[in-house]
């Protein structure tokens, strides 16, 4: 046994870590995460800004990938503390193999977060091109279609032209409402 002693303990740090895709149970990534973290696992829910399509969505971020999250880990001696965390459904397989994301790609994702903590949909982070045709999803002219006219100072607000009984009339609506309308 004196053979033995000197393999023993384990350091985590000196085993490969990859970033594991793990299924998490509906609407479970945050308690995934935070319970993740409590074992001392590196997890990763990336999040998106996403406009409330109804007045009962979610405001503010929400995962990027519904029922996912990444978790950088060594498999081979931190599976079992991802596979049954609270939260977690199981670790993403192709056949017997463990999915794996690189680094390039996870890092990519953070660059898109940047400080903000979650990704801008294209709209809000390039900006709606005047004469692109939107939906305002939220609010008292939810549902309804315009021509997008600009923003407005600071870029929380824009100007719609929008057709009401009958009239073209020009309004303004929170930027996060607009949704571009996809032909």
């Amino acid at each position: 046994m004196k053979g033995h002693s000197s393999q023993f303990p384990i350091d985590v740090d000196d085993l490969p870590r990859e970033w594991l895709v793990v299924r998490t149970k509906p609407r479970q990534e945050r308690v995934a995460v935070c319970h993740l973290r409590q074992r001392e696992v590196e997890p990763y829910c990336p999040m998106f800004l996403e406009p409330p399509w109804h007045p009962r969505a979610p405001k503010g971020p929400i995962p990027l990938f519904g029922g996912y999250i990444f978790v950088r880990c060594s498999p081979r001696l931190q599976l079992n503390a991802v596979s049954y965390c609270p939260g977690v459904q199981s670790p993403v397989r192709f056949d017997r193999d463990l999915a794996t994301v690189s680094d390039d790609v996870i890092a990519a994702i953070k660059q898109r977060e940047a400080d903000r903590g979650y990704v801008l949909p294209t709209e809000i982070e390039c900006g709606i091109e005047n004469g692109r045709k939107v939906r305002v999803m939220a609010g008292p002219l939810k549902d309804m279609e315009g021509v997008f006219r600009g923003y407005l100072r600071g870029g929380q607000r824009a100007r719609v032209l929008l057709e009401i009984l009958r009239q073209r009339s020009l309004v303004e609506v929170e930027t996060e409402l607009l949704a571009v309308v996809r032909v």
